[in-house]
């Protein structure tokens, strides 16, 4: 019985481990997306149309260059 059990929460953990990856990367947008003017760039407006609510203190953070 221990032996069902522990399969069985296996097989959900991995689901749910799937899951959460899955729906990670779907709102994760490409690059591309977000550098609409195709300059290989991102900026400060781009990201906020593509991520509402993002600050500049965030994309500040985030542009090591």
């Amino acid at each position: 019985m221990t032996s069902v059990i522990k399969t069985t929460l296996t097989a959900i953990a991995a689901l749910g481990l799937g899951t959460s990856l899955a729906m990670a990367q779907a709102a994760t947008p490409e690059f591309s997306a977000v550098d609409t003017n195709a300059d290989g760039a991102i900026s400060l407006e781009e990201l906020q149309a593509a991520v509402p609510g993002a600050s500049e203190d965030q994309f500040r953070t985030a542009d090591a260059d």
